[in-house]
């Protein structure tokens, strides 16, 4: 149409530059990362952080079942010591009661008995070490990841809230400048969809064979 009409409020080019900005150009010397391309890189670190993370906690939560069931079995006949430990639970579900109940082992454990360990690779200053890590380092890294994703991503929300008022913008002036039964005007109307489809979801796995 660009011989017929020129549109009043962006260029070809910028109308390009605004979609690139979206989804790159792998062509281009040097390629243009768009912002699809950055949120998904962001989500990859998040998804790695949250990964490492929870990996830790799995061993944080199997160490501290291991000490709980050991310690209470070991003093059964130390009404005091079996007091400091008899309440412990490990039975965490989420990360921060997996969190809460190593600390409240660990405290035990330094009261009951701190030269105790379960197995030799279950000290008391290998547990704390660990705990420290799932407490503070990993779940830094994991929420600082979370951030960064989420930055990304609000920025691609931006670019795309634009893109599409652009679109509209466009489409409402093209189709008043070239009406329905037009040659420009039907194929501005048959070949620009205003509407979303979603493809339909994949089916669901056959059933386990009996």
């Amino acid at each position: 149409l660009a011989a017929l009409w020129t549109w009043q409020e962006k260029t070809i080019p910028q109308m390009q530059t605004a979609l690139v900005a979206i989804i790159g150009d792998n062509t281009a010397t040097p390629p243009v990362v768009g912002q699809e391309e950055a949120a998904s890189a962001a989500e990859q670190v998040m998804l790695a952080a949250r990964g490492n993370w929870d990996a830790q906690l799995d061993v944080l939560h199997s160490r501290t079942v291991q000490g709980v069931s050991m310690i209470k079995n070991k003093f059964r006949g130390n009404a005091a010591k079996l007091a400091v430990v008899g309440g412990l639970t490990a039975r965490g579900s989420s990360r921060k009661e997996t969190l809460d109940e190593a600390l409240a082992w660990e405290s035990a454990w330094a009261q009951a008995d701190p030269a105790w360990a379960p197995l030799p690779a279950n000290t008391l200053a290998a547990f704390k070490t660990l705990r420290n890590q799932c407490e503070e380092g990993l779940r830094t890294a994991y929420t600082d990841a979370q951030s960064a994703w989420r930055e990304q991503t609000g920025k691609l929300a931006d670019l795309v809230r634009v893109m599409e008022d652009i679109n509209q913008a466009w489409y409402a002036d093209a189709t008043t400048v070239f009406p329905a039964g037009t040659a420009e005007g039907d194929m501005i109307r048959g070949t620009i969809p205003t509407t979303y489809n979603p493809p339909p979801p994949p089916a669901p796995p056959a059933p386990p064979a009996p």
